[in-house]
């Protein structure tokens, strides 16, 4: 049975925003976050519980943790609002929960351990992603978002991931609810479909590979019987963090740092005080 209490969110709520938006407003967005960064460390166990397994290696829970941490400054710098990403976060909880609950001891532990860290590109903030599984190496961000801002996203190596018992997914949709031909015209270099042709249309890989409900991009196409069968390797986009392989990589002893310069070599741990007052 789950315990019910006060949840860290609903904390925040209470005691967060006032006084957040009233520095911002006098001081700018940079100052407020510097003021409430104490407080925004509050909501990191609980954000990271969305995110990872508990039983996940405590050093792939920090890397999570690390990652968590840099997308939420980001969202902020950017001027995103604070109220919205904190209500997501609460509804994100809310349909995974029926009661609040405290977040395993792990998370409480990763993100204390990790405490202000964040990763940076030459002192900016940027996009972090993260997925469960890859198909054996990660994706390029200037492949699959066909932009020059997002090479710093490298393809690496996690063959590791070819080990999970979750590495092939089949999914099989009746033959009637799909275009009469359908096949993948572009891939990857990470083996990802980048576009598929469904009879006379153009569709973007990612984008149809949520829409199907697949479990990844990387798929063959076969027909059997009434049915098509997507046979897909790895689970989630493939960009970034693969979170199986930096599990095994904290299995055998890597650290989190180590994890996260093999998943982002061209990011640097840095600090949320250093990142906002320009050290």
């Amino acid at each position: 049975m789950k315990e019910k209490i006060f949840s860290y969110l609903t904390g925040l709520l209470a005691c967060l925003l006032l006084p957040y938006f009233f520095t911002m407003a006098i001081n700018g967005v940079d100052t407020a976050l510097l003021a409430r960064s104490a407080d925004l460390e509050i909501c990191i166990p609980a954000l990271v519980s969305l995110q990872i397994p508990k039983n996940y290696e405590l050093e792939a829970v920090k890397s999570q943790a690390v990652i968590a941490r840099t997308n939420l400054y980001r969202r902020y710098k950017e001027g995103k609002d604070l109220r919205e990403v904190l209500t997501e976060l609460k509804d994100g909880m809310d349909k995974m929960y029926t009661y609040w609950y405290i977040p395993d001891k792990i998370y409480e532990k990763a993100a204390q351990e990790t405490k202000g860290e964040i990763l940076s590109l030459d002192g900016d903030l940027k996009l972090v992603p993260y997925h469960e599984l890859s198909a054996g190496k990660t994706r390029d961000g200037e492949e699959v978002f066909h932009d020059q801002e997002y090479a710093y996203l490298k393809s690496v190596d996690s063959s590791v991931d070819k080990e999970s018992p979750d590495y092939l997914n089949s999914t099989y949709i009746p033959q009637q609810q799909m275009p009469k031909n359908i096949s993948v015209t572009e891939r990857d270099s990470a083996g990802y479909a980048a576009s598929l042709k469904a009879d006379d249309a153009i569709l973007e890989g990612e984008a149809f590979r949520q829409g199907m409900g697949l479990s990844s991009a990387n798929f063959t196409i076969q027909r059997i019987g009434e049915e098509i069968r997507f046979l897909c390797k790895g689970k989630g986009h493939g960009l970034g963090f693969s979170q199986y392989g930096g599990n095994a990589k904290a299995k055998s002893g890597e650290t989190y740092e180590a994890i996260l310069k093999t998943y982002f070599p061209e990011l640097s741990l840095n600090t949320v005080d250093r990142i906002f007052r320009n050290v």
